[in-house]
């Protein structure tokens, strides 16, 4: 059978693009088969290609959603229009895939609406490039299907290259998962492992993926759908995936495991995969024209141009702009320079460990907006904001404030952002044991806020270069209160530019913006451990178990006493079991971590905050049997302890040797070096036998608790908790902040 044979309707397949007149005239619209499309998008195609117009922004899709596209495509479904418009030779753009030819091609198309479509698509169309490549796609005819899908679709991506969750796509594998993979794929662990490796089978009873793109290429040059699957079908019994062996992770070809019957599921699974690949081929798209005159930025009418309500329409169709993404956008498309420098700005890790491109641009608009008569303070500018500050500014002299913006962007001179980053960075990262500096995976956890903050203090030379330590001192110790105990960010952020602007004396430059944050209503004051101590709220009764009411106020207490319970409180943040504060405590850890931080990209930590005892062992219940038979329930207080800063560690899946659900006596019994283990998570060797009385009996279920076992776990997380307190104070030197 040909892959090309005639559609059943009866129609014919849309030509080839021509190289010249794309839009006939008096046409705005164009059909085109999809993988035309497709091919002119990966600049596969001599004569066409496809750009990015500067009002573009990146790649914001998460996994779920990819798949999701490309099952509507197999499945044959709508994916709505593409809207584009002719770019002339000297127009600016950004290429949309590497590689592309869409810089010398004949006719070059700026997508103006689809770029997220289109690069889902392009995920799974071509082979995956190693080294090139961000994200890959495959497709598991071994695995059954998720629910309403045709056939089981992965992702794989750079920080995750073995997959995701496979019933929440867009959720990362555990730690466990993690760890077993990586035990797996040892030898090549060196090497590109999205290149090499394969997506964790977890919860599949059969599993053998294959690299789509490479499929689709390969359905191209066959031409006969019986000799694809075929060929197919000699792949999946060839493929290696992860299975346990003896308690050891190894590689295995599954297929002499999978039964006849499961089998037969394969090749109907196999069948289905061939009918969408032909629906794939078949399909066109509608190609809708932009007028290029949509992209005038200004206007003679207010603040509303002809690009911004662009914007406003095409963004209801997809992931809105933020107001961000508009400026961003409007910077690129007035002054295309701006595009390449933030590029060449974020390629550094030392940036973009800190901020998006994004947020790089709103800072640099922040900054230079510092110096611009009469402009007030925004730290999150609207686009009127934006339109008063730098399209049409009162002083009459946009030319100028562009200028600066574009200074301020430059690679060259003192005064520019490239250089603040590197004071920020000099100034801010971890030196080694015993430093109070901060390693490079807690950067993305700052904040946008905070960074314009830290990026001020460069500018205004508080921070310096060679580095004042005294300086240092006080800005990490900024950043530390900041992170746990300002709770309005931005408020704090407009705040602390006003303390640096007019501020006289800096000796203490980061009590007095803390002591103005507070007063501000954005942040709680610093406190001691002693008054935390004299509540009593280090160490509770051990005779009681407590929830959340171990940090209420009496009726009768002081206002002081009720702030000191409540930044304690914010220090256990039950609410949460992520507590971006580890990061810091267990620096020298994390320090040893092979893994770029990437700000924006929280779900792609190579790390997770990992429970010491596993939720597995309190969360389904906690009803606690008496010996009389009593049954008391102690729901309420769980979670509180259980996700308590005192109950968490930084863990990395490669370190992860006998996690899962082991309990903490399992872990220490199982680690080559206990000491060392507990170090690493940040753990008083002192504090051992409490966590060992936690764990479950010998031979009993980790959900079985009595009194004793409970009391043993409040009294372990309780000492941590403030032992992690004591240390946080200490070594980053709070001392003088009582004055606060």
């Amino acid at each position: 059978m040909s892959l090309h044979e005639p559609r059943s309707d009866g129609a014919q397949d849309t030509p080839p693009p021509s190289t010249t007149g794309f839009f006939t005239p008096g046409n705005t619209i164009r059909v085109l088969a999809l993988a035309d499309w497709l091919d002119m998008a990966a600049g596969e195609h001599p004569a066409i290609g496809v750009d990015l117009p500067m009002i573009q922004r990146g790649f914001v899709w998460k996994p779920k959603q990819i798949i999701d596209l490309w099952d509507s495509l197999l499945s044959g479904m709508p994916i709505g229009a593409l809207m584009v418009s002719e770019l002339r030779h000297d127009d600016a753009r950004v290429a949309l895939a590497q590689g592309s030819q869409a810089a010398t091609a004949a006719q070059r198309l700026g997508l103006v609406d689809g770029q997220q479509r289109t690069l889902a698509m392009l995920t799974g169309w071509c082979a995956f490039a190693a080294g090139a490549g961000q994200r890959r796609l495959w497709v598991d005819l071994a695995d059954e299907p998720a629910a309403g899908h045709r056939v089981r679709l992965r992702v794989s991506t750079r920080h995750q290259p073995f997959g995701y969750d496979r019933h929440d796509p867009n959720r990362k594998l555990s730690l466990d998962q993690r760890r077993r993979a990586r035990e797996a794929y040892a030898a090549v662990t060196a090497q590109d492992l999205l290149a090499q490796a394969r997506p964790h089978p977890a919860g599949a009873k059969y599993s053998a993926p294959v690299d789509w793109g490479q499929w689709v290429q390969a359905w191209r040059q066959l031409q006969d759908a019986d000799a694809w699957k075929h060929a197919l079908l000699q792949e999946l019994q060839s493929v290696q995936t992860l299975a346990i062996a003896d308690g050891t992770a190894v590689l295995r070809a599954p297929w002499d495991d999978i039964p006849p019957a499961e089998r037969t599921h394969i090749h109907q699974r196999l069948d289905q995969l061939a009918l969408g690949l032909q629906r794939i081929f078949a399909t066109q798209i509608p190609l809708v024209r932009v007028d290029p005159a949509l992209f005038q930025a200004d206007s003679e009418h207010g603040t509303e141009p002809p690009l911004a309500r662009l914007f406003q329409r095409i963004g209801s169709n997809a992931t809105p702009l933020s107001d961000a993404d508009y400026i961003y956008s409007i910077l690129k498309h007035m002054m295309p320079t701006v595009h390449g420098m933030v590029e060449r700005l974020h390629a550094h890790s030392r940036v973009a460990g800190l901020l998006t491109a994004t947020d790089l641009v709103m800072s640099a608009l922040r900054l230079a907006a510092v110096r611009w008569e009469g402009v007030s303070d925004h730290d999150n500018p609207s686009k009127d904001d934006f339109h008063r500050m730098v399209i049409r500014p009162k002083d009459g002299a946009p030319q100028q404030r562009q200028a600066d913006m574009l200074a301020l962007l430059g690679s060259a001179g003192p005064q520019v952002l490239q250089g603040y980053f590197d004071i920020v960075q000099k100034n801010l990262r971890y030196r080694g044991e015993g430093d109070a500096g901060l390693p490079a995976l807690m950067l993305p956890y700052l904040g946008r806020p905070l960074v314009q903050v830290l990026l001020r203090l460069a500018q205004s030379g508080f921070l310096q270069d060679p580095v004042n330590e005294a300086t240092r001192a006080q800005a990490l110790r900024l950043v530390l209160w900041w992170m746990r105990w300002v709770w309005d960010k931005p408020k704090a952020s407009r705040t602390a530019f006003d303390v640096i602007q007019n501020s006289i004396d800096r000796s203490d430059l980061d009590r007095q913006i803390a002591h103005a944050v507070v007063e501000a209503g954005a942040g709680l004051a610093m406190q001691p451990p002693a008054a935390i101590a004299a509540l009593g709220l280090h160490l509770s009764d051990t005779a009681t178990l407590l929830g959340h009411q171990r940090f209420a106020t009496p009726e009768d207490d002081s206002e002081k006493n009720r702030r000191t319970r409540e930044f304690y409180r914010h220090w256990w943040q039950p609410w949460s079991h992520q507590h971006p504060m580890l990061l810091w405590l267990q620096r020298s850890y994390l320090n040893g971590l092979d893994a770029e931080p990437l700000a924006g990209m929280d779900e792609d930590t190579p790390y997770d905050f990992d429970h010491i005892l596993p939720s597995a062992h309190w969360s389904p219940d906690w009803r606690i049997v008496g010996k009389s038979g009593a049954v008391e329930d102690f729901r309420e207080a769980r979670s509180v302890l259980g996700n308590s800063i005192g109950n968490i560690r930084v863990w990395d899946a490669s370190h992860n040797r006998s996690d899962g659900d082991a309990s903490p006596q399992e872990k220490l019994q199982k680690s080559e070096d206990p000491n060392q283990w507990m170090g690493w998570s940040a753990m008083d060797p002192s504090h051992a036998p409490h966590w060992i009385a936690c764990s479950p009996a010998e031979g009993g279920k980790n959900t079985d608790w009595d009194r004793p076992r409970a009391l043993s776990f409040q009294r372990a997380v309780e000492l941590r908790a403030y032992a992690l307190y004591q240390r946080l104070y200490d070594e980053a030197g709070f001392a003088p902040w009582e004055r606060t």
